[in-house]
């Protein structure tokens, strides 16, 4: 038989007492101006890199704009294709008329410093 006496008369070990933390958990804190302001700088950033980006493209601003008024009217569906065929005729002739105005200015500017050279030539003996 054992001499082992009952559980109840068995010593316990009692844990030591628990230290609780100092402050309020996470989960209680309301920091709705921190993320408020998160969100803004977010929003911020995105149109500052939108206004570079811009800046930077290395395309006309006419041409850029076009291209972002195109993929908006993709993404909304009112893309037809003979409504797009129109527009690329009306950028294309608008560029064409730009090289030719470009063309005859630079045939005008060298008209006229060749007779300016032709004058200088007559007065200076």
């Amino acid at each position: 038989m054992s001499t082992t006496p009952p559980s109840e008369e068995l010593p316990r070990k009692v844990p030591p007492p628990r230290k609780r933390a100092v402050g309020s958990p996470y989960r209680n804190v309301p920091d709705k101006p921190g993320v408020s302001m998160l969100g803004i700088g977010i929003l911020v950033g995105i149109a500052i890199g939108a206004g570079v980006a811009l800046l930077a493209a290395p395309q006309s601003g006419e041409d850029t704009r076009d291209n972002i008024r195109d993929r908006i009217r993709h993404l909304r569906g009112d893309d037809r294709p003979w409504d797009k065929l129109a527009r690329e005729l009306r950028r294309a002739s608008a560029l064409r008329r730009k090289h030719d105005l470009e063309r005859h200015r630079k045939q005008e500017q060298k008209a006229v410093d060749r007779q300016r050279a032709e004058r200088d030539a007559r007065v200076a003996p």
